[in-house]
């Protein structure tokens, strides 16, 4: 229990940032930080515990002063005082932290939550793993914390302009405290993006918390499991491709109840998408996930033959999707590399404490000893690119076991395993590729030839990204 008067919160709201491209078109994250910091004072909690920090469009800043709460910046700098200066020596029962605004994960798995004084040049960010375990430290007084993230945690590879090294306000803590609770509530698993209802200028997973604590009938503190099952429920509606998740924490020694499997704790190596866009395969993935719950072992084959259908980027966007369901782990294998029983091991020694097969085993020793030893929950295999049967044959996880296989090939002959044919996209998904890849203005300027164009290519994908580099060449056109 928590008293409103012990009660702090740190809510924060941006649509604008320095690198003016950031922005979040017709804004949402600062309302909704008002929203959600109204909510807090409305249930008790006094002006002067609440910390709100905005960056605001230009056309929404009359939305600031509607409900008489002080608003500050929300750079980098002056949210981390707060945190470091202002919140850690309070006493109190609870604090809530509420964010709305771009988020993104790092190539080592760290959630980073961007600051409006973010730009190209200087990604200002805060570390929000490194806030989470500050939180649960003895540097910190307040021992009970709820956090809410509406932001994405998409990947922004070093390719696109992303720094190898962020940089940005890592928090440093002291020694863990046993008393310390924490739950945590994510718009986004790994890879997923948050999406903003534009029209009503909110977030659909912000508005679905309002809604979920709306429903909690004035309770204070709300119970969050039952506010995040609210949550969930208003999203099996919508089509976001993006799920909440959570996880609950108490003391630091390992007494860790996790109703959805902890997302930075989950160990994989999956692939990262190569697509630019992804559309047309939404049926696809809902087949393959239920073909797996059902099946061992699963193929997604390619009806054509020719290749360039995009069997390995479903397997990616599917391994994305439903890693929450994976709590032992996903392991990508390709057997055109280094011998697979090696990948196995490899991947065991860097994800697993106490996982050291004896050298005295033979190879096939080797493998037991991962089936046997590997991390507990249910496990993802996917061996990507498959030519010969024989060559996996050695290494596929006992039957009827916890382990899961998704195995991408051309081959169509000598399956004894279900199957996903997958083959050209419709021809209306086919165009609507062709638009993301070009942008939908170009397409629709010469619309019958981008037509003809999809159905030269077979509307095979590759096809598609060829057709589109070669026409953003300088001087290509279209025709």
């Amino acid at each position: 229990m928590a008293k409103p008067e012990r009660t702090f919160g740190l809510i924060v709201g941006i649509e604008k940032y320095h690198e003016t491209a950031w922005n979040v078109t017709g804004g949402g994250p600062a309302d909704d930080a008002l929203k959600f910091a109204h909510w807090l004072y409305r249930r008790g909690v006094p002006r002067e515990n609440i910390r709100l920090c905005l960056s605001a469009l230009e056309e929404n800043h009359q939305l600031i002063g509607e409900y008489g709460l002080i608003v500050e910046k929300a750079t980098e700098q002056n949210i981390s005082d707060i945190v470091t200066n202002f919140l850690s020596p309070k006493s109190g029962d609870l604090l809530y932290i509420f964010w709305a605004g771009h988020g993104l994960i790092t190539s080592e798995r760290e959630r980073r939550l961007l600051c409006a004084d973010a730009n190209k040049q200087n990604w200002q960010n805060l570390d929000l793993n490194s806030l989470l375990v500050l939180l649960g430290s003895d540097k910190f007084k307040i021992c009970n914390h709820i956090c809410i993230i509406d932001a994405c945690a998409n990947y922004v590879l070093e390719s696109k302009g992303r720094p190898t090294n962020l940089g940005g306000k890592a928090f440093l803590s002291g020694q863990p405290k046993q008393d310390s609770q924490q739950f945590v509530l994510l718009a986004t698993r790994e890879g997923e993006k948050a999406k903003v209802n534009s029209e009503n200028k909110t977030g659909y997973f912000s508005q679905a918390v309002r809604e979920a604590l709306a429903a909690a009938n004035g309770t204070f503190p709300p119970d969050m499991r039952e506010v995040t099952e609210g949550v969930k429920q208003r999203f099996n509606s919508l089509d976001k491709k993006q799920l909440p998740t959570y996880f609950y924490s108490r003391s630091w020694d390992g007494d860790i109840e996790k109703s959805h499997f902890n997302p930075f704790d989950i160990p994989h190596n999956i692939q990262q998408s190569q697509a630019r866009k992804f559309v047309g395969r939404d049926e696809q993935i809902e087949q393959l996930r239920q073909l797996l719950q059902v099946n061992d072992v699963v193929a997604i084959t390619d009806v054509t033959g020719q290749g360039g259908v995009g069997k390995t980027e479903l397997a990616i966007q599917y391994s994305w999707q439903y890693l929450e369901d994976y709590s032992g782990g996903c392991c990508w294998l390709n057997p055109q590399g280094t011998d697979l029983g090696t990948q196995l091991i490899n991947f065991g020694m860097v994800h697993f404490s106490n996982f050291n097969p004896l050298e005295q085993l033979d190879a096939r020793g080797k493998v037991l000893y991962c089936w046997k030893n590997w991390q507990p929950g249910k496990v993802l295999l996917i061996f990507d690119d498959v030519k010969d049967w024989m060559q996996i044959q050695p290494y596929l996880p006992p039957k009827g076991s916890r382990f899961k296989v998704l195995i991408t090939t051309r081959q169509n002959t000598g399956l004894t395993y279900p199957s996903l044919p997958l083959g050209e996209l419709s021809p209306d998904a086919a165009l609507e590729l062709l638009a993301k890849l070009l942008g939908d203005e170009y397409v629709q300027q010469e619309m019958e030839t981008a037509k003809k164009l999809c159905e030269l290519m077979g509307y095979i994908p590759i096809g598609l990204y060829q057709i589109a580099a070669y026409s953003r060449k300088p001087g290509r056109v279209l025709c």
